[in-house]
């Protein structure tokens, strides 16, 4: 909260809030964090496409056989038409940016991935299967095992961060933050103590307890990691959005507040999060603030590894400054981590390694769209970072450059 009021002091502003547009980023490698912000926008067009061409009702509201038509009809259109899509998204976006993107930063070799129609039209699985092209690091396990479930938690970031700036979100996006933030803790949740080799979590433990073993440190279980993970429910924007998709099918009001605490003008919501770590496990606290300063967010992350306990502290802050017409980003992280990006399988170190990231991102309108009154903007993201992990960035250290669109979706 004293580095929160410090960045706030720093940064206040009397602009009013903005809408963040809708960013599909693109990287050679299509990285974890690249494929995050592809699958956010696909998810915001193809709920915006929904809304202008399918009714939230079917009949004028008075009367309660009519009231009662339309909260069953926005029920089963939740249930059987905007969930599987939502479904579907997920599965795709954890398969193919998740484990997908690990493997395509760290490894040369064939990659394939299945995935199922979702529920309640067929099973919904995932699965991605891989050759590698030489033998992985622990750490390297551990990274492709969580990749999945990190890439689902960078969407649920994204999708949160404009709730939290526009005040607001439709209930289409509620289902997917829902859906995507909680993805970890649900997978946790139907781990048991035998898994069959595939399975993203009884991997993950696997790999983890044979370092911690060669480490000689506390190992960990699935009662333990589920216990861990309702830490994660700490999260008041979970309760929002299931609010509004209750308020959704009960009068079709497609517009759910995101109620903030008030300090001296500035807007203030706190989330908590529990991460499956290319070391381990962590637990972060992100501080979303707003209103009277530009958009921010502090993030405190504290983990655990064998024999250590990483720690890594983060500001992302919107248009820090303007040229010309291009709006500029900055984010930094500094952090205490294991040395997870080695490629060296025997070399295996515990001692924890400082590491910082450092990343501007410049957004210029460009060109109209149809679906809106303002423009789709050119987006240019540069960074530099030492080897190290940040949720949705390349684990090696160097230069991090991606480009893309962003889309003004209301």
């Amino acid at each position: 909260m004293v580095l929160a009021a410090a960045i706030g002091a720093a940064a206040s502003s009397s602009a009013a809030a903005q809408q963040l547009a809708s960013e599909a980023l693109f990287d050679p490698r299509l990285t974890v964090g690249s494929g995050a912000t592809i699958s956010a926008t696909i998810g915001a067009l193809v709920a915006h496409a929904e809304e202008t061409a399918i009714p939230d009702r079917l009949f004028g509201e008075p009367g309660a056989p009519r009231r009662t038509a339309n909260v069953a009809y926005r029920f089963l259109k939740h249930v059987f038409f905007d969930a599987p899509q939502e479904q579907l998204l997920l599965v795709f976006n954890h398969e193919v940016f998740g484990h997908g993107g690990r493997l395509r930063e760290r490894f040369e070799g064939p990659i394939e991935y299945h995935i199922e129609v979702p529920e309640p039209y067929g099973g919904g699985a995932g699965v991605t299967s891989f050759v590698l092209n030489r033998e992985p690091t622990p750490y390297e396990l551990l990274a492709i095992s969580a990749g999945g479930m990190e890439s689902t938690s960078v969407v649920a970031s994204i999708v949160a961060e404009r709730a939290f700036v526009d005040g607001r979100m439709h209930p289409r996006d509620a289902l997917r933050y829902l859906l995507f933030e909680f993805d970890t803790q649900g997978y946790i949740a139907s781990t048991n103590d035998e898994e069959e080799p595939g399975h993203d979590v009884g991997d993950f433990l696997k790999t983890y307890n044979d370092l911690a073993a060669a480490a000689g440190a506390q190992t960990l279980t699935p009662r333990q990691l589920r216990r861990e993970s309702l830490v994660g429910l700490a999260n008041p924007l979970g309760a929002y959005a299931l609010f509004g998709i209750a308020r959704y099918w009960w009068n079709g009001a497609t517009d759910v507040a995101v109620p903030t605490l008030s300090i001296a003008g500035v807007r203030y919501l706190p989330l908590v999060r529990y991460r499956l770590t290319p070391y381990g496990t962590e637990w972060a606290l992100v501080n979303a603030l707003g209103g009277r300063m530009r958009p921010t967010e502090v993030e405190l992350r504290i983990g655990r590894s064998p024999l250590e306990t990483p720690w890594g502290i983060g500001v992302r802050q919107r248009s820090v400054a303007t040229w010309r017409g291009w709006s500029v980003d900055a984010a930094a992280d500094v952090w205490r981590q294991p040395p997870i990006a080695g490629t060296d399988p025997r070399r295996v170190e515990f001692d924890l390694r400082t590491g910082t990231r450092v990343r501007g991102r410049a957004s210029h309108a460009v060109m109209p769209v149809w679906f809106s009154m303002s423009r789709a903007t050119l987006i240019v993201e540069v960074g530099a970072k030492s080897a190290g992990y940040v949720p949705g960035e390349p684990l090696r250290g160097g230069v991090v450059a991606r480009a893309g669109i962003g889309l003004p979706v209301p």
